[in-house]
């Protein structure tokens, strides 16, 4: 009988003690990660859409990058407003903690998803598992203000849109409303949200799954969510229509000077091929989840071609989800960088559709030894990658970002960018002011970063360091390799930090 309780239990326990430990972790190291390229511009930008919401100034519509992300940027500077925080140090890990938080809370909405998908609470705990094990994706959480919590945001959108398919009550409709109108706040691209609702309703108003009730429905949402992107994006509260079309055209294309180091050249954010964001998702995923990942979609394919089936409309959204952002990006020759950061929000689908992969070599019904064997090397594949990825986060720890799977591994040192953000900047500091542990310290840097993660030094060591631009008048040189092909800059390399043998930060004592 007590045997019957635990296992009729574990529902609810086991998804407690994911997430629970899941914030334990998050608690512990949000602390260890240094201020990244963006982090100054969006604390700017959500200080400026505070003042601007309160009455305070109009600086936000001076700002030049009004357009990007003003609802997440403005709700992360309430810490240090309401808080009054003063010191930068507190200010930025405050902000790590509240994006770290934002974004465990959306990680319990990916289980809901999930669990809505697969009917299975250990499938979606499978799920979660592969999104907190995807190094780059999960540890940007911590300080990546734009891209990870408008990933989980839709996340919220898309299990809101999933349980109305289900039960088809007006209380979604309204939530669906409030959220994509949040989302849209958070990043302009918000609008395939309801460009996904609008396909998938489509679909079902063609295959008679609508009611005339449920159609007025969709017309409530289509007709007030502009007013909920109208709210939540306080750029456009003065001039919504003209406002609007502006950040249609910054975030599509991107106006300023960006340059990123892709398969061995420098090329400019809108000189990037076509097959960029492709070739990031190759490298950096891990490749046990791109296997389980191709099971899936075999899956799928296999559900409409050979069974003549039509996947349910929610498997629907999740595809739709994963490509039309690709396509668009792709026919619009879209501004990208860095490692396709900017489409971090596909991931989801990507690891759902991996996880029904998995399921479907679990559920395998292929006679003699094929009937054991694919389930078990399927299982062998998962605890490899689940081992080996723990093992780097743990190893490698605060320098998740620079993860590569063994195909980009083989490449990355000469042909793609490593640690773009700058992060590691914090460390190499660190490192500098003991190695120099008296006097003046004249220092030239690749790239601003560098400055801004001055201040997790002792107030004494920041006076030490001196800025010197002026060539053959620094002492030392910090480098993170920006947009360029890795080289030494002089014979003495007295620091660097490697990830999987390749190095993303290095100082160096100049001649």
């Amino acid at each position: 009988m007590l045997q019957h309780f635990q296992l009729r239990q574990t529902d609810r326990w086991l998804p407690i003690f994911f997430f629970l430990g899941l914030l334990i972790v998050g608690l512990a190291i949000f602390s260890d990660y240094g201020v990244s390229w963006d982090e100054p511009l969006q604390r700017q930008v959500g200080i400026a859409t505070w003042d601007y919401i309160f009455g305070k100034n109009n600086d936000l519509l001076r700002n030049d990058n009004c357009y990007l992300n003003p609802f997440i940027a403005g709700f992360e500077a309430a810490p240090e407003k309401i808080l009054q925080l003063e010191s930068e140090r507190d200010i930025y890990l405050s902000r790590h903690l509240f994006n770290f938080m934002f974004c465990w809370v959306g990680s319990i909405f990916f289980y809901l998803l999930a669990l809505r998908l697969f009917h299975d609470y250990r499938l979606a705990l499978v799920a979660c598992l592969l999104l907190v094990l995807s190094p780059r994706q999960f540890i940007h959480s911590f300080y990546n203000s734009k891209d990870l919590p408008f990933l989980f945001l839709f996340v919220v959108n898309a299990y809101l849109l999933v349980i109305w398919i289900e039960r088809r009550k007006w209380s979604y409709i309204w939530l669906m409303i409030i959220f994509s109108g949040m989302l849209t706040g958070a990043r302009v691209a918000g609008v395939f949200f309801p460009l996904i609702v609008f396909l998938s309703v489509a679909v079902m108003y063609f295959s008679k799954q609508l009611s005339q009730k449920e159609i007025k429905m969709i017309f409530v949402y289509m007709l007030l969510y502009p007013v909920s992107v109208y709210v939540f994006f306080p750029t456009f509260w003065h001039d919504p229509v003209e406002e609007f079309f502006k950040a249609v055209a910054v975030m599509s294309r991107h106006p300023y000077e960006v340059t990123t180091f892709f398969m061995g050249e420098t090329v400019h954010s809108l000189q990037t091929p076509w097959y960029y964001i492709v070739v990031w998702m190759v490298i950096i995923i891990p490749l046990g989840w791109w296997f389980f990942f191709l099971a899936g979609t075999t899956s799928l394919a296999i559900e409409i071609i050979t069974k003549r089936r039509t996947i349910p409309i929610q498997w629907m959204i999740m595809i739709t989800w994963l490509l039309l952002p690709i396509i668009t990006a792709i026919a619009l020759h879209s501004s990208t960088y860095d490692d396709g950061r900017h489409l971090f929000f596909i991931y989801p689908p990507f690891v759902l559709i991996a996880v029904q992969g998995f399921r479907s070599l679990l559920q395998n019904k292929i006679e003699s030894l094929n009937r054991f064997f694919i389930p078990a090397a399927s299982t062998l594949v998962f605890l490899i990658t689940t081992i080996y990825i723990i093992v780097f986060m743990i190893r490698y720890h605060p320098y998740q970002y620079a993860f590569f799977n063994a195909i980009g591994r083989k490449y990355a040192a000469d042909y793609f960018e490593k640690d773009y953000w700058g992060l590691s900047y914090r460390n190499a500091l660190e490192f500098l002011v003991k190695y120099v542990p008296d006097g003046s310290i004249n220092v030239n840097w690749k790239v601003d970063p560098c400055e801004w993660n001055l201040i997790w030094l002792s107030d004494h060591d920041q006076q030490r360091i001196h800025i010197v631009r002026e060539e053959g008048q620094f002492d030392y040189y910090i480098t993170n390799y920006r947009s360029e092909r890795p080289k030494d800059l002089s014979k003495e390399k007295i620091y660097e930090i490697k990830v999987q043998g390749i190095t993303i930060m290095a100082v160096y004592k100049m001649d």
